[in-house]
């Protein structure tokens, strides 16, 4: 099952899109495909370690990093799965959904198989891979801006004669500053995702 791919191309120095490639990851309830969070939590921390490094992936989760970043990609994506599923429900209700996507039935604008019998699975699974790539643009993003502060010589002249550890650290040796500060950033870069959507 580990033939799903996922391209990693960064578009410019802070700019990274994370596009996967699945098929059938996730189909209509019964016909025995699923969505399959630990494949994608995987491969979401395969492309985080390779992008950012072992230096700044173990500094953003931890000592077991790997572990820590799939435990919690797991729990995002299953978050997400029904997310989008309830979103997905929505649409195919929506009586106006062929007026709102060019005379195209729910059925007919997500499915890609024969009988269009696809188009929930592939509804879900397209909702869950956007929301997937935007949270690793903004995790990546934030990592390479935490890397350039730390890096920064002039770091504590703007940030009142704190250095980065100082500022970001909340543990006893300051060391959890990278992930704090990644944590921080991913973070508001997300709400103002929200915002604009």
């Amino acid at each position: 099952m580990r033939r799903q791919t996922l391209v990693v191309s960064v578009a410019a120095a802070l700019s990274v899109a994370l596009v996967f490639s699945v098929g059938a990851a996730v189909a209509k309830p019964g016909n025995g495909n699923s969505l399959n969070p630990h494949q994608l939590a995987n491969q979401a921390c395969q492309a985080q370690k390779q992008e950012l490094g072992n230096k700044a992936f173990k500094g953003l989760y931890g000592k077991h990093a790997m572990r820590t970043c799939k435990r919690q990609e797991t729990a995002t994506v299953e978050g997400e799965a029904q997310n989008a599923a309830q979103e997905c429900k929505a649409e195919q209700a929506d009586p106006n959904f062929a007026t709102e996507h060019g005379g195209a039935t729910f059925e007919e604008f997500y499915g890609t198989n024969g009988n269009d019998k696809n188009a929930f699975g592939k509804c879900v699974s397209g909702k869950v891979h956007a929301a997937q790539a935007e949270e690793q643009e903004d995790l990546l993003n934030a990592a390479k801006e935490c890397k350039a502060e730390r890096s920064d010589p002039d770091f504590a002249a703007g940030h009142g004669g704190e250095s980065f550890a100082d500022f970001y650290g909340t543990n006893h040796n300051k060391k959890n500053a990278f992930g704090k500060c990644v944590s921080q950033k991913a973070h508001e870069a997300g709400d103002e995702d929200g915002a604009t959507s």
